[in-house]
């Protein structure tokens, strides 16, 4: 009953087809999206030249091109940070990008990428990894109302499907009025993935949908999403690691590295052709290993991905009929511990025919990327954070805007020596930036007679309050990019080690040096974790709400779309840290903790340190000229 009560909700329909014809007419009539092309048949998703670059101006995909068949389980497989989640995201309409993307003969972006179409994104639903934590409202129904609200339904249309979608989640209607952080796990991510079917989306996109689950659930999802491809419009796109449980429902599987599509091919080609993963830096799943091995014993195995079921029938089979026999040595080497995972080769293919690819390419990029900042990473934390306090002193104590730029050049030269590019900056900077605007031109306004220099009316303004305004804010800034700079080149874990080293003379005073370097670390640690959560939480928001802007700013109606699990999330983190530190003693007085790791200053570790202060005294003296 729990299974079929799982595959009606991911279905969206009751399989009957007299519901099918009712939906179809709902969905024209109702949110005014027509059926494309003859007999209700969908388009597929046509993907050309897409290219999406991430803050630091470095590539997330390059170059991708790609067809998405209506009625096709497509998986999206790739290393960890190979750009599937960012794909996703590209399909939704959430990013935006460079090339065509059309969704059903309507491109998801126009303007180059860069302007939402309505009309194509709201045919998308998209389920995240661990959709129990994006609900929000004060009660389910308020869920429910928020995810159709872009759908403008008349009402009676919206209860219908509010009503249809609990039923087929298996969540009884009196819930509907409760409150969902009441509700159980479980029931929890059967409701997210309600309020998204509910839209009765065409095309259905998941992020790591069996993260979490047990098997069994994971087998039940799956079955769900291949009667949901078989009796829905559109298709269904999943981003995953978990392989050996999706594979075998797979019609399509694109594999991504570097940002690059290295293969686009069927389900038969990738089976035929396991060196494929090798070349696209994946080590193979236990089940093409599996089958490998039962090839060379002399089984005859499909060219095909087999379930854990049906390799254990055909196993059994061999093992009666006597046709098992010892595996030679490749397949035994097939059949060995792949715990080490190869990196990418030179080769990609394209519908299953391999061409050169750019795995490897982008692996020595980012290579050298990294060995352009390992210099800086490898100095110690203390000769750093000497540095960064006399060059940010120094820049503070300047009074004009010649000792600023001055100041402004000795922070670009940091940056690039510690190899951070501009563009990682600008999150940190942009609402600074704007509050320095605001800031700089409220103080040169005034009102009266003779306030200020040039004058509207009662109003005036005076350059001469708002350049020092400008110039005090700015120096500011600069403090800002160079702990950047620190922390693109400093682990927490170093800053605190070197935070507590240089304390500790003060311990002698019973200065709590633990608790502050502790203190320090976590906040260094949390800036990143809270710009993380609030950038996951934003895509989440706006895909449910369908107002997707150009900036990739959420309107201040969906604000609590956002703020409500970001703030839950926070709290959920701070209370696994708080554990996690009382586990390690910090909670215990009168203890003398030992570190694992030796800090040694070594020359170029002085040499900087020496640097930083030279740097500072440069500084003074030119702040102290005439």
């Amino acid at each position: 009953m729990r299974r079929a009560r799982l595959a009606a909700a991911v279905c969206g329909r009751d399989g009957a087809s007299a519901a099918g014809s009712r939906r179809a007419a709902d969905r024209s009539a109702g949110d005014g999206r027509s059926a494309a092309g003859g007999g209700g048949r969908t388009m597929p998703i046509i993907v050309e030249g897409l290219r999406i670059a991430g803050t630091d101006g470095r590539p997330v995909l390059d170059d991708v091109s790609c067809r998405i068949g209506e009625g096709e389980l497509t998986l999206v497989v790739g290393r960890n940070g190979s750009g599937k989640s960012t794909f996703l995201d590209a399909l939704a309409g959430l990013a935006a990008y460079e090339g065509a993307i059309v969704a059903d003969g309507r491109p998801v972006r126009s303007g180059w990428g860069s302007v939402p179409n309505l009309d194509a994104i709201g045919r998308i639903g998209q389920v995240f990894q661990s959709p129990e934590k994006q609900l929000f409202a004060g009660t389910v129904r308020g869920e429910f109302r928020y995810s159709l609200r872009y759908l403008k339904l008349p009402r009676s249309e919206a209860e219908r499907r509010t009503a249809e979608a609990m039923d087929r989640a298996g969540l009884p209607r009196p819930l509907l009025d409760g409150s969902p952080f009441r509700l159980s796990g479980g029931q929890k991510r059967r409701l997210a993935l309600a309020t998204t079917l509910s839209t009765e989306p065409e095309w259905l996109l998941l992020d790591e949908p069996t993260a979490g689950l047990d098997p069994a659930a994971s087998a039940e999802l799956i079955e769900a999403l291949l009667a949901r491809k078989r009796s829905a419009r559109g298709g269904v796109v999943v981003a995953t690691h978990d392989l050996d449980a999706l594979l075998p429902a797979a019609d399509r599987i694109l594999m991504l590295a570097g940002g690059k599509l290295v293969a686009s091919a069927s389900a038969d080609e990738l089976a035929a052709a396991p060196g494929l993963w090798e070349r696209a830096g994946l080590s193979r799943p236990t089940s093409v290993r599996l089958a490998e091995a039962m090839r060379g014993a002399g089984l005859p195995v499909p060219a095909a991905f087999m379930t854990a079921g049906q390799a254990a029938a055909l196993l059994a089979r061999g093992m009666r009929a006597g046709a098992c026999g010892p595996a030679p040595g490749a397949a035994a080497e097939a059949a060995a511990d792949p715990a080490q995972a190869t990196r990418a080769g030179p080769a990609g293919t394209s519908e299953g025919r391999e061409t050169p690819g750019p795995a490897s390419a982008a692996a020595d990029a980012g290579a050298a990327a990294s060995s352009a900042a390992g210099w800086a990473e490898a100095l110690d934390p203390r000769a750093k954070w000497l540095f960064y306090v006399c060059v940010s002193l120094g820049i503070i104590a300047q009074r004009d805007w010649t000792g600023f730029w001055i100041g402004a050049a000795v922070t670009a030269a940091v940056l690039m020596a510690a190899g951070v590019r501009w563009r990682s900056t600008v999150p940190v900077l942009r609402p600074y930036l704007a509050f320095a605007a605001v800031s700089t031109l409220v103080s040169g306004i005034g009102f009266g007679a003779g306030a200020g220099e040039y004058r509207l009316g009662p109003i005036g303004f005076s350059p001469g309050p708002a350049s020092v305004t400008l110039l005090e804010l700015l120096k500011v800034a600069c403090v800002m990019v160079g702990g950047v700079a620190l922390s693109a080149a400093t682990t927490p874990f170093a800053m605190k080690s070197g935070l507590e080293r240089a304390l500790s003379p003060l311990r002698r005073l019973r200065f709590p040096v633990d608790a502050v370097s502790l203190t320090g670390s976590l906040l260094l640690r949390f800036i990143p974790v809270l710009r993380r959560e609030a950038a996951r939480f934003n895509r989440i928001a706006r895909s449910r709400g369908k107002r997707v802007r150009r900036s990739g700013a959420i309107r201040l109606r969906d604000l609590p779309a956002m703020a409500v699990p970001l703030l839950l999330s926070l709290l959920a983190i701070a209370s696994d840290l708080a554990a996690a530190i009382e586990a390690r003693g910090y909670g215990r007085a009168g203890g003398r903790r030992t570190s694992g790791v030796a800090l040694r200053m070594r020359r170029r570790d002085w040499a900087v340190a020496a640097g930083g202060v030279l740097l500072l005294a440069a500084l003074l003296a030119f702040r102290a000229r005439g």
